[in-house]
C-alpha cells in the first residue's frame, strides 16, 4: 500500500471502478450540464464543518473495517470448504490489511484537516472517492459483500407479501404506501452511524419500520403534487437511481418501479458500477431483478420485453456526480421524463439543487443530521419528499 493521497482523484478512483474507453458523459436530463454542480457544500468554507465531516469518515471507517473482517472470515470459510482445508483465510493477513488501511486513511484525514486549501477534498463526494481509493489500494474490493447478501436474502423473503399488500390497495392510498415503502427501505443503511447501530446483527422487520415512520406533514412534504401528477398521463420513461442493497432496493425502490410499470411507464434502474459501502451494484441488481422476474408477472413481463432495464451508472460512491456517468446511462436517459433520486447521498448530499429538464422526485430519510439538519432544520429519521415538475 502506498499510503499516499491521490494527486488526481479521477485517476485514483479509476483504479477501483470501471471506466470504459469512452470515459464519462453527462446524464441526459440535466438541464444545463455546464452549470451543474453535484453539491453546493464546499468544505473549504467552514473549518468546523470540515472537521465534523472528516470525523464522520474517521469514525465510520471503524465499522467499515468490522464488516471487512467479517466478510474476509466468511470468504475464507467458503474457500476452505471448497479446498477441504479448515480455513482458506489468513487471519493475520486480514488484520494487518485492516490496520494498514486504517492508519493510511487516518493519516490522510489528519492531513486534510490541516490543509487550508483542501486541495483534494473540497466536497464530501471527493472524500468518498479518496476512501474508495485507499480501500482498493489495500486490495479491499467489497467489504460489505456479506452484509449485502444477508440483507438481500431477508428482503427477498418479504417481497411477495409486500407486493401483494400493495396490489390490494388502490388509488391515492396505494401511491402513498409505495412512497412510504421507499422511506422504510432507505433506513437500512450501513453508511450512517445511527442505522449501523440500530440494525447491526438484526433481522429485517420491514413492517415495523413502515409502522414507525414519522407522520405527515414530513420535514419536506411535496407528496400531494406528486399524487396530483399521477392523476395525469403516465410518464413515458423513468430513471430510478437506487441506493442500498436489500430492503432499500427490493422492498422500496423495486415496488416503486413496478408501480410505474403498471401505469405504462418504461423504467430504468440505475445502480453503481462498483461497490461502495452497502450500495447495490449493477451486477447484483441484475441478478436480483432476474430472480424477481421469475415469479412476479409484472416484473417478469417488463423484464422480458425491455420495459424494465438495469444500467450501470459508472459511479462508485454513495454520492453521484451526474456530469460524469457512464455513456450507457447517458444514452439510456436521453428520453427520460422522470428522474427519481433516492437516499441522502444521491438526493441531499449531492444533487439537492440539480435542475432537470424533466420531472424529478427526491426521496430520503435523514439518518444523520450533519448535512440536512442545519440546512433543513431536520432531526433523525425525518422524511423528505420533494417533487419538481417540468413542462
Amino acid at each position: 500500500m502506498t499510503g499516499l493521497p491521490p494527486t488526481d482523484l479521477d485517476v485514483a478512483i479509476a483504479a477501483g471502478s470501471v471506466v470504459d474507453a469512452a470515459g464519462f458523459a453527462a446524464f441526459g436530463p440535466l438541464a444545463d450540464a455546464a452549470a451543474y454542480r453535484p453539491t453546493q457544500l464546499d468544505l473549504r468554507d467552514d473549518l468546523d464543518e470540515r472537521a465534523a465531516w472528516l470525523e464522520v469518515f474517521r469514525s465510520h471507517f471503524v465499522s467499515l473495517l468490522v464488516e471487512f473482517r467479517r466478510e474476509a472470515a466468511e470468504r475464507g470459510a467458503e474457500s476452505g470448504a471448497e479446498s477441504g482445508t479448515e480455513s482458506g483465510a489468513d487471519a493475520g493477513v486480514v488484520e494487518a490489511t485492516a490496520r494498514g488501511v486504517s492508519a493510511a486513511f487516518n493519516r490522510w484525514l489528519e492531513a486534510a484537516e490541516q490543509d487550508v486549501n483542501l486541495a483534494h477534498s473540497t466536497h464530501v463526494l471527493d472524500i468518498c472517492k479518496v476512501r474508495e481509493w485507499f480501500l482498493r489500494d489495500a486490495g479491499i474490493a467489497d467489504p460489505y459483500r456479506l452484509a449485502k447478501r444477508e440483507a438481500v436474502e431477508g428482503a427477498m423473503a418479504l417481497l411477495p407479501a409486500r407486493l401483494a399488500e400493495l396490489d390490494a390497495l388502490e388509488g391515492v392510498e396505494r401511491a402513498t404506501e409505495v412512497i412510504r415503502g421507499v422511506f422504510a427501505g432507505n433506513v437500512f443503511d450501513l453508511g450512517a452511524a445511527a442505522t449501523v447501530e440500530r440494525f447491526a446483527g438484526r433481522a429485517v422487520d420491514f413492517g415495523a419500520v413502515v409502522a414507525e415512520l414519522k407522520p405527515r406533514p414530513w420535514l419536506l412534504d411535496e407528496l400531494d403534487p406528486w399524487l396530483e401528477r399521477l392523476q395525469g398521463p403516465a410518464h413515458r420513461h423513468a430513471v430510478l437511481f437506487v441506493d442500498n442493497a436489500g430492503p432499500d432496493v427490493l422492498l422500496g425502490m423495486l415496488p416503486l418501479g413496478r408501480f410505474l410499470l403498471q401505469r405504462g411507464t418504461r423504467v430504468t434502474l440505475a445502480a453503481n458500477t462498483t461497490p461502495s459501502l452497502n450500495d447495490v451494484t449493477h451486477d447484483e441488481l441484475v441478478e436480483q431483478v432476474q430472480q424477481v422476474a421469475g415469479w412476479d408477472a409484472v416484473v417478469g413481463q417488463a423484464w422480458a420485453s425491455g420495459q424494465l432495464a438495469c444500467v450501470a451508472s459508472g459511479c462508485g460512491t454513495p454520492l453521484i456526480d451526474l456530469a460524469r456517468v457512464s455513456p450507457q446511462l447517458a444514452a439510456a436517459s436521453a428520453d427520460a421524463d422522470l428522474v427519481v433520486l433516492e437516499g441522502m447521498g444521491r438526493s441531499l448530499e449531492s444533487n439537492f439543487d440539480a435542475v432537470f429538464s424533466c420531472d424529478c422526485l427526491r426521496l430520503a430519510m435523514l439518518k444523520d443530521t450533519l448535512f440536512a439538519g442545519p440546512r433543513l432544520g431536520g432531526t433523525l429519521y425525518d422524511l423528505l419528499c420533494r417533487f419538481q415538475a417540468r413542462g
